[in-house]
């Protein structure tokens, strides 16, 4: 750590001495840097939506447009300590691309921060609300198309499993499903934070803070992992003050990112209990409202897709869902990147997502639902769906292909928006890439073909320069 500093604190002094040296000569261009690097806003949503279903912990908001008939859409964003509209950022947006790919009954839930009145809102309490919103959306006996991100994804999954003759499609990106495998950063930090799965470190910080998790903690804990990276980028800013471009990328990114979300202090512990440490839900051993949770009742098409340089959620964690489910249709995709960009990544959006949702709305089509009309989806339906040709890292990973046993840090940090250190440890050969065109399959996963354990996940690269992903 004192290694990190000191470089950081170089790095941060010789890129400041350049900048105050121009600044002297330029002190207009110095009063504009200064504005836009310490002007924050509330972040916003982009897309024009109508609140449908509110509660005192969550909003449902309707983002549809046109009267197609097509199966409705619901987004399950990110609950990570951070506001849930980074999933329509202005010209990355997950919102309109599903608009743009025919999705046009589209709604999203939009996570609120917890008070004082929410902090013992528990998972049924969420459940409950979700039952409610796709009942409005798609009617008491209606099937939804289900789009999980992140934290967003284990919570998608769970609703799912015990609603399974609701769920159309379910796409899960970035999610700790599998919260054994992989080897991030956070693994190492489980003996000390989580010594022999006691909770009483979580539960001291929950009670100090009058049974909130303030989301300035995750913001705070994510900087202090790379100092360096936060410094340079706002330093940076300084070449360009006359670039609203940049200048409007790089606030809206540092807008959602410098805008924490409390979380409810039962939900959070309750999280991390038994997703984290038990990984109760991979397992089978979930219990939630007096029901036992059952990944292996998903049977409708299920997407899922993972970042290579995901040190958030190694890829591993989202992967391992296809031992799990019991869909016959089952399609893996290892995108490049990191965790946020995974979401609203340029080029994730547009070699990943695209296909993906082209996928889904294929399987909208009236006459053309599987889990929609409760029916398994048949070979040639299956084999009619949209290929991506220009795919280059989507393929169905062998069995032999997972990470070992370890579990990440309960509560995500969002990925701070420059490149990132690798982890400690040997990295894993992801999966090749072939003649840069996609390899998707179907799979019929079996319950007695378990993951092999010891690959640990593969060391980052650097991410494209500028504020956020892109």
């Amino acid at each position: 750590m004192f290694r990190q500093l000191t470089q950081a604190m170089s790095g941060a002094a010789t890129l400041s001495a350049r900048v105050m040296a121009k600044a002297i000569a330029v002190p207009v261009d110095t009063a504009l840097w200064a504005h836009e690097t310490t002007n924050r806003k509330p972040p916003q949503w982009h897309s024009r939506n109508e609140v449908l279903l509110a509660a005192p912990f969550a909003l449902l908001r309707d983002f549809s447009g046109g009267d197609d008939d097509v199966v409705p859409t619901l987004l399950f964003p990110p609950l990570a300590g951070h506001a849930s509209c980074i999933i329509d950022r202005n010209g990355q947006s997950q919102v309109q691309l599903c608009i743009t790919m025919g999705l046009t009954k589209l709604y999203s839930f939009d996570w609120l921060s917890a008070t004082s009145a929410t902090k013992d809102t528990t998972e049924a309490d969420r459940l409950d609300f979700i039952t409610r919103a796709v009942d409005l959306i798609a009617g008491p006996a209606g099937t939804v198309n289900i789009v999980g991100d992140c934290q967003g994804g284990w919570e998608a999954a769970l609703w799912a499993a015990m609603h399974p003759e609701r769920v159309n499609t379910l796409i899960v990106a970035g999610a700790p499903i599998d919260t054994s495998a992989g080897d991030g950063p956070a693994k190492q930090l489980m003996p000390i934070l989580v010594p022999r799965g006691n909770m009483a470190l979580y539960k001291a910080m929950v009670k100090a803070f009058g049974g909130i998790v303030p989301g300035i903690n995750n913001v705070m804990g994510s900087i202090a992992m790379d100092p360096a990276t936060h410094v340079a980028e706002h330093l940076k800013v300084y070449a360009h003050v006359h670039d609203r471009e940049y200048l409007d990328h790089f606030s809206d990114y540092y807008d959602w990112y410098l805008h924490p979300v409390d979380l409810p202090g039962k939900l959070y512990l309750w999280a991390a209990e038994h997703l984290f440490v038990r990984n109760e839900l991979f397992t089978g051993k979930l219990e939630v409202a007096g029901q036992t949770v059952s990944l292996r009742s998903i049977t409708c098409p299920v997407f899922l897709l993972g970042g290579e340089e995901d040190d958030i959620t190694p890829w591993q964690q989202v992967h391992n869902m296809r031992y799990a489910v019991g869909s016959s249709l089952v399609r893996w995709h290892l995108a490049p990147g990191g965790h946020i960009g995974l979401f609203i990544g340029r080029q994730s959006q547009a070699e990943y997502w695209t296909p993906i949702l082209a996928q889904v709305r294929e399987l909208s089509r009236p006459g053309v639902r599987g889990a929609g009309n409760n029916e398994p989806v048949s070979t040639a339906t299956a084999s009619s769906l949209p290929r991506a040709g220009t795919l280059r890292a989507a393929r169905l990973l062998p069995r032999s292909a997972t990470a070992g046993p370890g579990s990440p840090t309960p509560g995500r940090r969002p990925r701070s928006p420059g490149p990132r250190r690798s982890p400690a440890g040997p990295a894993a050969t992801p999966p090749t890439r072939s003649g840069g065109r996609a390899t998707i399959s179907s799979a019929t996963p079996s319950a007695t073909s378990p993951p092999t354990p010891g690959a640990p996940a593969p060391g980052p690269r650097p991410s494209t320069p500028g504020p956020g992903p892109r």
